[in-house]
């Protein structure tokens, strides 16, 4: 990373969506999902009640979204009900330690899409359409560097702080790692 330092975006804006290795015809906003454990509740002796504890290695439902303002045939394809692997690729900025620059993204996901929601249908404006869809695989990387690795088929979780060290990660998920 050459000392550049990046948090990963809630909302990367106009990126561009792949499906098959190919470019599709449209760019948009991807809004990533949000990476939440699941917690048990733990009872028992010498418990005052209860406790909640994360479960390792599963996590909730990851929802994301993808929008752009002008929805194509090709828009509506891609993101048809279904399993779908897909690609997105931007430019978020990050921060050296004088100055902002530029930073590659690209985010891989393994993904349920639930179909697209049109938006305004009237002459003369944009239509605004939106993607949904359950994330079940999601790798984000920048500049190089891969900050997320998450795999709810595979039992998958690493997240990666700005430094690239490993800050969580699940037992089966050591077998992975370089």
């Amino acid at each position: 990373m050459a000392g550049n330092t990046a948090m990963i975006p809630e909302v990367v804006r106009n990126c561009r969506c792949y499906y098959d290795n190919k470019p599709k015809n449209f760019t948009g906003d991807l809004t990533l999902p949000v990476f939440t454990r699941q917690t048990a509740d733990l009872t028992g002796a010498g418990i005052a009640g209860t406790v909640s504890v994360p479960v390792r290695g599963n996590l909730e439902a990851m929802q994301a979204t993808y929008a752009t303002r002008v929805a194509t045939p090709d828009f509506f394809s891609t993101f048809s009900a279904g399993r779908h692997t897909l690609e997105f690729r931007g430019v978020i900025q990050g921060s050296d330690a004088t100055q902002s620059v530029d930073m590659n993204f690209a985010c891989f996901m393994g993904v349920l899409a639930r179909g697209v929601t049109p938006g305004n249908l009237t002459k003369a404006s944009e239509m605004g359409a939106t993607a949904e869809f359950e994330v079940l695989d999601c790798q984000i990387i920048i500049d190089g560097v891969t900050y997320v690795n998450i795999s709810k088929l595979n039992d998958i979780v690493e997240i990666r702080d700005v430094n690239g060290d490993l800050i969580d990660e699940n037992a089966e998920a050591r077998q992975f790692l370089s």
